[in-house]
């Protein structure tokens, strides 16, 4: 397997959850932030986005934030993404526990530009995708501001091929009974 760099978004809310961290909760004995590094631990660098104080939760992988401070999802990518160095980067939200299962077949694609994860009814999941990392950054670039940028139109110039992966790897945790799946 080519080396690969990630981007794990562990930032947010969390307002479905009470205002929780959502990158605390616990599933099967892990959290959902050490369960999603778990699943990238064969990146050569992992760049998590999120609060300056998860640095002591995340061992060697750095930590950034995006400006300003909860300008979403695609903002957290532009706030990572110069920290990426692989040529390829895989794109994750921490609130997927099972997760691992998609990242394999995400790996092996070999899409123009990259793959995206696709549930079992066809929908593309945008914070499950791997990309060329040129690609992604000339994605960025097209836009003069990234704050609350959905993803999907952040990632829209990408040829991305579609991916189905297992049902239980795009099972997100958003609101608390969302864990009693699994």
């Amino acid at each position: 397997m080519d080396e690969f760099d990630a981007i794990v978004l562990a930032g947010g809310t969390a307002r479905r959850l009470g205002g929780s961290a959502k990158h605390a909760i616990v599933v099967d004995g892990q959290t959902l932030l050490a369960r999603t590094l778990a699943a990238v631990a064969q990146a050569a660098r992992v760049v998590v986005v999120g609060d300056k104080g998860l640095q002591e939760l995340v061992g060697d992988s750095t930590v950034v934030r995006e400006d300003p401070p909860l300008a979403g999802p695609a903002a957290g990518i532009g706030a990572a993404l110069p920290r990426v160095t692989a040529g390829r980067v895989i794109v994750l939200a921490c609130d997927h526990p099972y997760v691992a299962e998609a990242v394999g077949p995400l790996l092996a694609a070999d899409g123009p530009d990259g793959a995206i994860a696709v549930d079992v009814d066809g929908r593309r999941q945008n914070l499950t995708f791997v990309a060329r990392t040129d690609a992604l950054r000339a994605a960025v670039e097209r836009h003069q501001s990234l704050i609350d940028l959905a993803v999907h139109r952040l990632i829209e110039p990408l040829n991305l091929v579609e991916i189905s992966v297992p049902a239980r790897a795009l099972i997100d945790v958003d609101a608390w009974e969302d864990l009693g799946h699994g």
